[in-house]
């Protein structure tokens, strides 16, 4: 059967226009709060809230690149803090190590101290393009890593939501990170039988989530390119 060449053409385009003019980047957040308190961590998801939307499948590798915390005005005693990513808002941080099942990754960077930052400044982590899962929920958690691969939780200053009294007279997040009983994204600055303990009616942490949705290798393109060349060649044979 002879290739029709509109048909050609159209492969043709729609490989063109497939290729990668760089990565595409968004960010999922929270930054409504004012709160001064000291916390561990907070959850997030690849999804919720993305900005800008990038048009992907549940499921789909998106890679980390930097996560943000907001220094408040309350002080702590933390030092060399790294931030640890988990599969789950609570992992059992008795015993934890770098061998654990649930951590997914650690930061790049370690901070010396919050001492330098002005309440309000970006406290920022950096990832070497952590490969995650768009469409599943993590955890964001401060960190000691000792030298035998040991993880330890550590309280850090870290901005938080505002609460208001509402109509059934307990005090809400406003506004907050998912809703009131998704309790995968959340903040907590207490443990308690070795899980963290979450705000009440989920309230969150001020952050900020850094990802983008990476290429294709340049092997995949090459594919591309020699299938594009195979379906031309045959065309010009057929002739």
């Amino acid at each position: 059967m002879k290739p029709n060449p509109l048909t050609l053409s159209f492969v043709a385009t729609l490989v063109l226009s497939t290729l990668p003019v760089g990565a595409q980047s968004y960010s999922v957040s929270y930054t409504s709060g004012g709160n001064w308190n000291t916390v561990y961590a907070q959850g997030f998801s690849t999804f919720l809230g993305a900005s800008p939307d990038p048009g992907l499948t549940t499921g789909a590798t998106v890679d980390l690149t930097g996560f943000q915390f907001f220094k408040s005005g309350n002080s702590d005693s933390a030092a060399n803090i790294q931030l640890a990513i988990f599969n789950t808002m609570y992992p059992n941080l008795t015993g934890l190590t770098t061998g654990s099942s649930a951590l997914v990754g650690l930061s790049a960077n370690t901070i010396a101290s919050t001492a330098p930052f002005n309440t309000g400044d970006a406290m920022t982590f950096n990832f070497n393009n952590l490969a995650l899962s768009y469409g599943s929920d993590y955890s964001a958690y401060f960190v000691n890593v000792g030298t035998d691969g040991s993880i330890t939780p550590v309280l850090v200053s870290a901005l938080t939501a505002n609460y208001s009294l509402e109509s059934d007279n307990n005090y809400h997040p406003v506004p907050n990170y998912g809703t009131d009983s998704q309790f995968q994204y959340t903040t907590g600055n207490f443990i308690s039988g070795g899980f963290l303990s979450a705000f009440s009616y989920a309230g969150d942490a001020n952050f900020n989530a850094m990802l983008t949705v990476p290429t294709p290798e340049p092997g995949t393109w090459a594919l591309m390119g020699l299938g594009l060349g195979t379906l031309l060649g045959a065309k010009r044979i057929r002739k």
